[in-house]
């Protein structure tokens, strides 16, 4: 069995012509790793902006409590 990081195919690697499949397959897997990053950034501003709406009602809670006993 001959080693696979032999000099000789390592160039044989580097300089051999991808196929369509290959393409295709490298496109699909950087399309889902792209789609699966937005779909993380998305739910962390829904997380964030749903903090922020919770804090925006405790502040208004709080503010509404002192105009009352005013």
């Amino acid at each position: 069995m001959e080693n696979t990081s032999m000099p000789n195919n390592v160039w044989k690697n580097v300089t051999m012509a991808w196929s369509e499949d290959d393409i295709k397959s490298n496109l699909f897997s950087l399309r889902a790793f792209a789609l699966k990053v937005m779909y993380i950034i998305i739910g962390i501003v829904g997380v964030l902006d749903n903090l922020f709406v919770i804090i925006i009602f405790i502040f208004f809670i709080k503010i509404a409590d002192k105009v009352q006993y005013c």
